[in-house]
């Protein structure tokens, strides 16, 4: 059985992992499509210093992996910004945090240049941690999470976020600020959800991505919703092999779940590519 796979949100590591042309040879043998690629914090890749020149040589690193996917026969869409663990890791390395604040704002500022240039497509990930931090980093993450929305909105960008995971508090927290802020809810995705985020964000009507884990896929996507994306989260880093998920993943686990009855092949091409086209707005394969 063939099927046409997405990854809805995946990272590259050229420097110390797979890198982008043997992962797309991989998923590509495997129905792989489309992926949208996701910047790593710049130390992911060996490039040092709190600085705009280190950010632009990451983005720009993963803008060469983008055109490795194409050249692989994958279309794909680039999203680089802020990771919030990278508000953890500056602090930790003595910066201030209104100074880290100032500092993403230029950075993402600079996204907007790449994404005028047609070089990037959105921001990400930026939001919120979801493991436990200090409440001073937390409003932190928060307050660039919010320039960023502001900043695509006026730019007509992507944002993926990347938030805790308090399924209703978090999805409504996210719906709110959208709607008070005239932010197109088509342009947010909620990445890496798990069922509690889903099912709110289904309610909500919000765009969300979930990982390739078995469980989680199946219960899910046995409801049918609408809006729901697949994706690794694969972080293509060698000490940490597989986490989240392979993109290659997504084809066992949907074969799988194929096979149980649990979704049909006209509702796997639904989630694997028209709501890729709808989302990510790219041509259908």
């Amino acid at each position: 059985m063939e099927l046409l796979l997405s990854d809805a949100h995946c990272h590259s590591n050229p420097v110390k992992g797979l890198g982008a042309r043997t992962i797309a040879k991989k998923f590509r043998s495997s129905g792989g499509w489309f992926i949208a690629l996701v910047s790593l914090p710049p130390y992911h890749y060996g490039i040092e210093g709190f600085s705009i020149d280190s950010y632009m040589k990451a983005y720009e690193l993963v803008i060469k992996e983008a055109n490795i996917l194409r050249e692989e026969g994958l279309k794909t869409k680039v999203i680089v910004g802020f990771h919030p663990a990278e508000v953890d890791e500056y602090f930790r390395r003595g910066w201030h945090l209104e100074d880290i604040i100032l500092h993403a704002q230029k950075i993402i500022n600079k996204i907007v240049e790449l994404h005028k240039r047609g070089l990037v497509d959105g921001i990400g990930e930026v939001g919120r941690q979801h493991y436990s931090t200090a409440p001073a980093r937390f409003i932190t993450s928060e307050l660039i999470m919010w320039y960023a929305l502001e900043i695509a909105r006026d730019h007509d960008m992507i944002v993926h976020l990347h938030l805790e995971q308090g399924g209703y508090p978090t999805v409504k927290s996210i719906k709110k600020y959208l709607l008070d802020h005239n932010i197109p809810e088509n342009k947010v995705l909620l990445h890496h959800a798990t069922y509690n985020e889903a099912y709110w964000a289904e309610k909500e009507n919000l765009w969300y991505s979930i990982p390739a884990k078995k469980k989680l896929l199946e219960k899910v996507l046995k409801q049918k919703p609408l809006h729901v994306l697949t994706e690794s989260d694969f972080i293509d880093d060698p000490r940490r092999p597989g986490v989240s998920s392979y993109p290659w993943d997504i084809a066992v686990l949907l074969k799988e779940l194929l096979n149980k009855g649990v979704v049909d092949e006209e509702y796997v091409y639904k989630i694997e590519v028209d709501n890729i086209v709808n989302f990510y707005r790219v041509e259908p394969p």
